[in-house]
C-alpha cells in the first residue's frame, strides 16, 4: 500500500481487485504505510481525488498501534513535535495518543492515535518520540525487540492499523469509514492479558476480524 517497490506492487494489486469488482477504474485518495492495514479511501472519478484528499486532511484518522513497553505517560497525551520532511525542512506535526490497555508481562501497550497533521510516518515517529515505538517497525523501532516478539508472541508484521476515517466531502454528507482488525493482529491482541480491558476502552475491537486481504507478489 504505499510508498515504493513492494508497496507500489501491493497498491497496484488492490487497485486491480477494485477495478475487477466495480467494473471501472478507481483512484486512491490517500495511502497507508507498507504493512499498515485498515481503511483506504478511493474515488471513481479522478476529479474528486483532490477535494476528497483535502476533506480527509481536515477530517480525522484514527489508528490502533501495539507499542513497546509498559505505558509510561498519562492516559492521553498530545505529541506536538515538528518532523523533518524529505527536503530537510521541519514541518509542524501534532498527534493525540490515548492509552487503551497496557501490561508488564509482556511489556507492551495498545494505544489509539489521532494524527492532526499528515507528515510522512508521523504516527510511527511520534510514538518513537514517546519511547514507545510500534512493534514490528523496522525503521523507527528496535530490531532486537521486534525479533523477540516475532519468536515469542507470533508478531506477524508492523502492529499498526487504520481503524477509521471521518470526513465531510465538499459535495455530500459527512462520511465515516471503519475497518475491523484483520485476523493476524486480532489473533495477537486476543492473546494479550489486557484484551478484555482494551475491548472495554475501544468497543470496536469486538467486531469480527477480517480475513487477510490482497498481498503483493514477491
Amino acid at each position: 500500500m504505499v510508498h515504493r517497490n513492494a508497496a507500489d506492487r501491493r497498491e497496484r494489486a488492490i487497485l486491480q481487485r477494485l477495478r475487477d469488482q466495480l467494473g471501472q477504474r478507481v483512484y486512491p485518495v490517500h495511502r497507508l504505510d507498507r504493512q499498515t492495514s485498515g481503511c483506504l479511501l478511493f474515488a471513481t472519478d479522478p476529479a474528486r481525488v483532490a477535494p476528497l484528499h483535502a476533506a480527509l486532511a481536515a477530517g480525522q484518522k484514527t489508528y490502533l498501534a501495539l507499542v513497546r513497553g509498559h505505558w509510561a505517560h498519562p492516559p492521553e497525551v498530545t505529541v506536538d513535535a515538528p518532523l523533518k520532511a524529505d527536503n530537510g525542512a521541519m514541518k509542524e506535526a501534532r498527534s493525540v495518543v490515548r492509552l487503551l490497555a497496557t501490561s508488564r508481562d509482556p511489556r507492551c501497550a495498545l494505544v489509539e492515535i489521532r494524527p492532526e497533521t499528515g507528515r510522512f510516518h508521523q504516527v510511527r515517529r511520534h510514538l518513537q518520540r514517546l519511547s514507545h515505538p510500534v512493534l514490528g517497525d523496522a525503521n523507527h523501532g528496535d530490531t532486537r525487540v521486534n525479533r523477540a516478539w516475532r519468536q515469542q508472541h507470533g508478531l506477524p508484521r508492523l502492529a499498526l492499523h487504520c481503524a477509521s476515517l471521518s470526513l465531510t466531502p465538499p459535495d455530500g454528507p459527512p462520511l465515516d469509514v471503519t475497518c475491523p482488525l484483520f485476523e493476524d493482529l486480532h489473533g495477537l491482541f486476543r492473546r494479550m492479558p489486557w484484551w478484555l480491558d482494551a475491548r472495554s476502552a475501544h468497543p470496536a475491537l469486538g467486531a469480527a476480524p477480517l480475513p487477510l486481504g490482497v498481498e503483493a507478489p514477491a
